[in-house]
């Protein structure tokens, strides 16, 4: 497993780690059951606190993505991929409604949200 956290980004380092492991299950590089490293561990090999792992897994559990077995570990869930691409929809399906929300709540059209929509994706080409 390969975690890289930047002091730099504008997301908060759990968030970081969380996303690196969840893309990680995700393209399978960590397989079904693989056993992940302990909070203590892990915070030691990436440099960051006990806490910021601790957040992390936490929120990897309650997306289904790992799950704790009492003093036995923490592990990645054995999940079909089918289901893994339909987590990620949904999530992603939320992330669209929020912004959607938001650009009505600041008296954007449909229309307006789609073109930025375009333009964000034609300035990352």
């Amino acid at each position: 497993m390969w975690i890289h956290l930047s002091n730099e980004s504008k997301d908060p380092l759990y968030k970081q780690l969380k996303d690196q492991i969840k893309q990680q299950i995700i393209d399978g590089t960590l397989a079904g059951d693989t056993e992940l490293p302990s909070i203590r561990t892990l915070a030691k090999n990436i440099q960051t606190s006990v806490i910021t792992v601790k957040r992390a897994y936490s929120e990897l559990e309650q997306e289904e993505f790992i799950y704790t077995r009492a003093g036995r570990g923490t592990f990645v869930k054995a999940t079909e991929k089918r289901i893994l691409q339909q987590k990620v929809e949904k999530q992603f399906e939320a992330e669209v409604d929020r912004l959607f929300q938001l650009g009505a709540t600041l008296g954007l059209s449909v229309e307006e949200m789609m073109s930025m929509i375009q333009r964000v994706k034609e300035e990352r080409k």
